[in-house]
């Protein structure tokens, strides 16, 4: 009922949030020209996606962050696994200092239509790209079909498997358990989806926490896509495939 603009608008005003956008992770340094033809890529496409939804006063200064996390020494080449961990402590030190104080951001928070109070979790704060020598070179590729970036999950963790049990219906299963919300949750499975896929950074299971996505959806669609928490398993592929999102 609303396009992506809306969507981001009422989302901020949801969350009492005042800025909105991904951070990057740098994660390449063969040349510092290409990277800032790559980001500028990214941005002319946000620009794009904006004119569709005629959006722009959320670009406005102040309220969109392209924001560049860059460390030569730390993050060149760096795993997915080690941009997550400093992504969380940055978004630990960073919440406030951009959204204001606690205080501040629940005097912001406004009623929204439909189900955007019910899903508050900051996009910006649950999600962030990496962009290594691979994905900057596809992106800057005039022959690549679907240039990419990597979209890693913050809160991923490896599936924890229990016991063995029998659910009426579905015979023997084993079950994950995980959390949502700070609400424990089960969710059932049949022995068909315990394969063992090959190791990604020697993660074995169907979901490894990050996904190569089509970087011409990011924003404002993917964005506003994962503002719902179950979309994450829509729009997943696992690499190398990449999702359009």
């Amino acid at each position: 009922m609303f396009n992506n603009a809306d969507n981001v608008e009422n989302h901020l005003r949801a969350n009492g949030h005042r800025i909105w956008g991904f951070v990057v992770y740098r994660c390449t340094y063969s040349s510092d020209r290409d990277w800032e033809s790559c980001i500028e890529r990214i941005q002319e496409d946000v620009r794009s996606g904006m004119d569709m939804y005629n959006g722009h006063d959320l670009l406005q200064e102040g309220c969109f962050q392209l924001t560049v996390i860059s460390d030569a020494g730390t993050l060149d080449g760096a795993s997915t696994q080690a941009v997550r961990r400093d992504f969380n402590a940055w978004c630990g030190r960073m919440v406030h200092e951009e959204q204001g104080s606690p205080e501040e951001i629940e005097r912001r928070k406004q009623k929204t239509p439909l189900w955007f109070d019910d899903w508050l979790l900051p996009v910006r704060y649950n999600y962030c790209i990496q962009i290594d020598e691979d994905s900057m070179r596809s992106i800057l590729s005039s022959e690549e079909d679907r240039p990419w970036v990597k979209i890693i999950k913050a809160d991923w963790k490896p599936r924890e498997m229990e016991p063995t049990q029998f659910v009426p219906g579905q015979g023997w299963v084993m079950e994950i358990r995980g959390r949502y919300k700070d609400v424990e949750y089960d969710k059932f499975h049949t022995e068909e989806d315990d394969e063992e896929y090959p190791p990604i950074e020697g993660c074995t299971d169907e979901d490894v926490g990050w996904v190569k996505m089509w970087y011409l959806s990011l924003m404002p669609g993917i964005y506003t896509d994962f503002i719902c928490p179950y979309n994450w398993e829509t729009v997943y592929v696992r690499p190398p495939g990449i999702s359009d999102g």
